[in-house]
């Protein structure tokens, strides 16, 4: 009932009827009989206040459960599509900011320690610790996001490799931007995949949220 006084105006009436009838019945076959049936009404009406104000209360805690549940899962997408702003922004400062050509000619194992270390590296992390969270509790038994943040990682590392290591020194110190921009073969197609990435992850966010809004 969207009335939240309907119940009681309800049951007003019932009793109402009741009285009524009981008083018609003391006519035809006596007060002490008319009082048994008032009675047994009585108890009748009790058992199914009972039952309603069970119903009610049930009816309470299921929608107060969905509600705890659907605000924890808009934050667990919210926190998600932070992170994710994080990454987008970390990206351009790993491969575009002012530190980008120090790291030409640097072998793999000192650049995948920096990676770790930088904004981007500490950005894909939590970005992960989200998707686990969204597989987990948002989708239940689902590993699709936990794959896009492992995706992630992967593509900014095979990146990593093919613009800054030793045997791309000569090019990259000519400019990074450049550089990237005019890539060609294998890199070209790693930017490809990210930036396809990206846009997926981005349209499934807002999806989610718009679900859960």
């Amino acid at each position: 009932m969207k009335d939240p006084y309907a119940y009681g105006f309800y049951s007003a009436c019932l009793a109402l009827t009741v009285l009524v009838f009981a008083a018609f019945f003391s006519v035809k076959v006596g007060a002490v009989q008319a009082w048994q049936i008032i009675q047994s009404t009585s108890a009748l009406l009790e058992a199914l206040a009972a039952i309603g104000i069970a119903g009610v209360a049930f009816a309470a805690y299921s929608t107060w459960k969905h509600d705890v549940r659907q605000q924890k899962t808009l934050s667990i997408v919210w926190d998600a599509s932070v992170a994710f702003r994080e990454i987008e922004i970390g990206f351009s400062e790993w491969f575009f900011g002012p530190d980008a050509e120090q790291r030409a000619g640097s072998d793999s194992e000192r650049l995948n320690a920096q990676l770790s270390t930088s904004s981007l590296g500490l950005a894909i992390r939590a970005f992960r610790k989200q998707c686990m969270l969204i597989d987990k509790v948002v989708l239940r038994h689902n590993w699709r996001w936990i794959n896009y943040a492992s995706e992630l990682d992967m593509l900014v590392h095979a990146l990593t490799r093919q613009i800054f290591e030793k045997t791309n020194k000569d090019r990259v110190s000519s400019g990074i931007v450049d550089f990237l921009y005019s890539a060609k073969g294998g890199q070209q197609c790693t930017q490809a995949q990210w930036e396809a990435l990206l846009s997926v992850i981005e349209q499934e966010l807002t999806a989610l949220e718009e679900l859960y809004a």
